[in-house]
């Protein structure tokens, strides 16, 4: 295997059966690579020196892979877009907003999958959470109530039992993945954030890969050395 894939985990807490699967999966990963693209936390707000003790068993199976070589790549979602550089540094994770890799002679592009959604809503949530004002509202309450507010704003963990694929959303990420492909950019487009799970064949050759819902499918992409694509079921947790 050349890398892993991984996405919209959501993670929420220590007590969260999910992190148990997720540790597991991380623990038996014997891969070169490993690429998560965002939302790996439900909620996460990078403050200098803190790590959420809620997390620290996913944390520390993310550092036992750096140490044993595993080159960490991130692309932040929309959930933890404030990853942080303590976390950043304490992993020697590597954040860009899109990834453009040759995998097995195979070009592969990787997205968090938001870039899809142009809605005006979409559009000024972004805005407006990654804005100034709330990064100041942020370090104003500090780690513990950033939290609190944080998971509130995100809808807690009963929206993730109740989260269901907009329809509209899962069509707009395919046309995205099929431009990308036209324009010649990408034999194989990878993404998350609809938490809808897919993998198509598209015109011309390409192929449309979304890893869905960890915390439901419980699945991730493997990246075979020559180049195709698996998405794999890891433990139920």
């Amino acid at each position: 295997m050349l890398a892993a894939l991984i996405s919209d985990v959501h993670l929420v807490g220590r007590n969260d059966p999910t992190q148990d699967a997720l540790v597991a999966l991380l623990d038996g990963l014997d891969t070169p690579e490993l690429v998560i693209l965002g939302d790996l936390f439900h909620f996460w707000w990078g403050f200098p020196g803190v790590i959420d003790v809620e997390f620290t068993p996913t944390v520390a199976a993310l550092h036992r892979l750096a140490r044993r070589g595993v080159r960490l790549r991130f692309v932040p979602g929309n959930h933890d877009f404030a990853i942080g550089e303590t976390l950043q540094g304490m992993l020697g994770l590597e954040l860009a907003s899109r990834l453009d890799l040759t995998l097995g002679g195979r070009r592969f592009v990787l997205v968090h999958g938001d870039e899809a959604d142009t809605t005006w809503g979409y559009a000024l949530t972004r805005f407006v959470l990654r804005g100034p004002l709330f990064a100041a509202l942020m370090w104003a309450l500090g780690p513990a109530r950033a939290r609190r507010l944080g998971l509130r704003l995100a809808g807690g963990s009963r929206a993730l039992a109740a989260h269901d694929p907009k329809p509209w959303l899962v069509a707009a990420q395919r046309a995205w993945a099929e431009a990308e492909v036209r324009a010649g950019r990408a034999d194989v487009v990878v993404m998350g954030h609809s938490h809808q799970l897919e993998h198509a064949h598209l015109e011309g050759g390409g192929e449309y890969i979304n890893l869905g819902d960890f915390t439901r499918d419980r699945r991730y992409l493997a990246v075979l050395d020559d180049g195709r694509c698996e998405l794999r079921r890891a433990s139920s947790g």
